[in-house]
């Protein structure tokens, strides 16, 4: 059995998005305005196992599409995996590196 077959795949599934607030920003002159944000849950699983749920949220935009969103949560979901397994491996890289120079 090769390593691909034993290791089963992440999936992604991205919840449903729902209101999540309001940004408020000031412009020239103090001039306030507001943007509707809409977020959701992104299930992160290996095999039927969830491991992770990653929230994401963004402005609602007039040109929303639903195939849009869950693109952006989808890779957003994945960019912060990838960055926690790296962080995962340079922590095991400089333990064993502190394990090997005391004994």
């Amino acid at each position: 059995m090769t390593l691909e077959q034993r290791v089963e795949p992440l999936e992604f599934t991205v919840g449903f998005p729902k209101e999540n607030g309001v940004r408020i920003s000031f412009g020239e002159n103090l001039r306030m305005s507001s943007t509707q944000r809409i977020g959701s849950n992104v299930s992160v699983k290996i095999g039927k196992e969830n491991v992770a749920t990653i929230h994401y949220s963004e402005d609602l935009a007039p040109d929303f599409t639903l195939e849009g969103y869950n693109q952006r949560a989808k890779e957003y979901a994945q960019n912060v995996v990838v960055k926690i397994i790296e962080a995962a491996r340079i922590q095991t890289a400089k333990y064993f590196e502190c394990v090997v120079n005391v004994t």
